[in-house]
């Protein structure tokens, strides 16, 4: 019986046109495909940020390069005409698609939610050392995107896909950016859809839904839906209070340091009871569920990497700002959150940086073996701001042996110079669709 369902679900996903998409700048290296080493493609990320339609663009790219649909196989494990089910049954996956195409050999196999299925690592390494080019997502609730790839190590080359970029929010308003969008009536448009993309954010449900009210719900779900089954049922935590303190005050301070012994003092203060051992395993949860990421000042000590406090940054804006009501006030942290997420997308090792004299620099990024500073700061009109912010970067650039930096504003644009050092200011926005010093991937091994 399992095995005609197989038979109907195949069926029906080759009767069926592949869905219309935004094409992600995700891409996997398609090479890899085509060498005689056999790896197993790994899709890790949040949830709700397009991992299985990013399964379907690799489809279109495979259809596009000549593979019929027919030499693939597409199953999603949520779907209840398979449960329940033991791994046993998972090779009646392939038992049924060639009852249904006797003619063919080795399909490409994409397994969605593969973490439905107990069991499923020995069916996948399996068909893996057969030759089947396979590809796999997972759900954090069950499994987390990166236990699937540390189940297959050594086998598995792992991507990960993360809410809209801008260029790609661009995309979903049917605007394809090029250089010379950056002059005439289209600079505009462009300006304006990005203070909807600064506030909203990536998430691509939320790209095609205007109404406020609309995209606030589901802010509201996503962040229950974490809160609740990747984070609270998960891993069993029953001080559910001290998680959602501990969650709120990330929030509220988004692209600023954290320092856990202070977050301890203040829980305590206010009666919570804890450790700093449970807010460091909370602060591990959230960022192996996607929900967050905390960084690390730079340092060659790993002690003083330790012991420093760590900047924290949300998987996208729109949390922030639809759930907390900071917006206004947090500006120029949440121009620093979207930056720091452009860097994550494309894959750099990213700290922060804190000069000799204690000056603070938002981003020290390591591209192709070089270094860059990146200062962020949302409004340059004040003086006393600017050379603040100024001072810093020229410091770090000193230090470094560097010659240029970068400030990311809201809509300044020049160059500066002080002696031998330049200063390039631009607004982020333009940075965002213009920055290609490398591919927007991220690639994990």
């Amino acid at each position: 019986m399992l095995k005609e369902n197989f038979k109907i679900i195949i069926k029906e996903f080759h009767d069926t046109p592949l869905p219309d998409l935004i094409e992600r700048h995700q891409e996997i290296d398609f090479s890899i495909l085509e060498s005689p080493v056999n790896k197993i493609i790994t899709i890790i990320g949040p949830r709700r940020a397009g991992k299985t339609y990013f399964l379907f663009q690799i489809m279109k790219k495979l259809t596009a390069k000549g593979v019929d649909i027919t030499d693939i196989i597409y199953i999603n494990f949520e779907d209840e005409r398979l449960l329940p089910m033991v791994p046993e049954d998972l090779h009646g996956i392939l038992d049924a698609y060639f009852e249904l195409y006797q003619d063919k050999n080795r399909p490409y196999i994409f397994l969605d939610e593969i973490q439905n299925i107990s069991g499923w690592e020995k069916f996948v390494r399996r068909i893996n050392d057969q030759g089947y080019k396979t590809f796999l997502t997972g759900s954090n609730s069950r499994m987390l995107s990166r236990e699937i790839a540390t189940a297959l190590r050594g086998r598995t080359i792992t991507y990960e896909v993360f809410p809209f970029s801008f260029a790609e929010f661009l995309a979903a308003q049917r605007i394809i950016f090029d250089k010379n969008m950056l002059y005439g009536t289209m600079r505009h448009r462009i300006r304006l859809l990005f203070d909807d993309y600064f506030f909203s954010g990536g998430y691509p449900e939320i790209a095609f839904i205007k109404e406020k009210a609309a995209r606030n719900r589901i802010f509201q779900d996503y962040f229950n839906t974490v809160f609740y089954k990747d984070l609270v049922d998960r891993y069993k935590i029953k001080n559910t209070e001290l998680l959602r303190q501990w969650l709120n005050a990330l929030m509220m301070n988004i692209s600023s340091l954290i320092s856990f012994n202070k977050i301890e003092n203040d829980f305590k203060s206010r009666g919570l009871k804890l450790s700093r051992a449970t807010l460091s395993a909370f602060a591990g949860y959230i960022e192996d569920t996607f929900f967050g990421f905390f960084v690390e000042i730079y340092s060659e000590s790993v002690r003083k990497r330790q012991v420093n406090p760590k900047k924290f940054y949300l998987i996208d804006q729109g949390i922030h700002n639809f759930l907390t009501l900071k917006f206004v006030e947090n500006k120029g942290r949440v121009l620093e959150n979207l930056v720091f997420l452009a860097l994550k997308r494309k894959g750099y090792p990213v700290c922060y940086y804190k000069t000799k004299r204690g000056f603070e620099v938002d981003f020290l990024v390591k591209r192709n073996g070089n270094r860059e500073l990146i200062q962020v700061c949302y409004d340059l009109s004040n003086v006393d701001t600017f050379n603040r912010e100024k001072k810093a970067l020229l410091a770090g650039i000193k230090e470094l042996g560097l010659k240029t930096g970068l400030i990311l504003t809201w809509d300044e644009k020049r160059l500066e110079k002080h002696n031998n050092y330049l200063l390039n200011i631009m607004p982020a926005w333009e940075w965002l669709l213009t920055d290609k010093q490398d591919t927007d991937q991220h690639v994990l091994t």
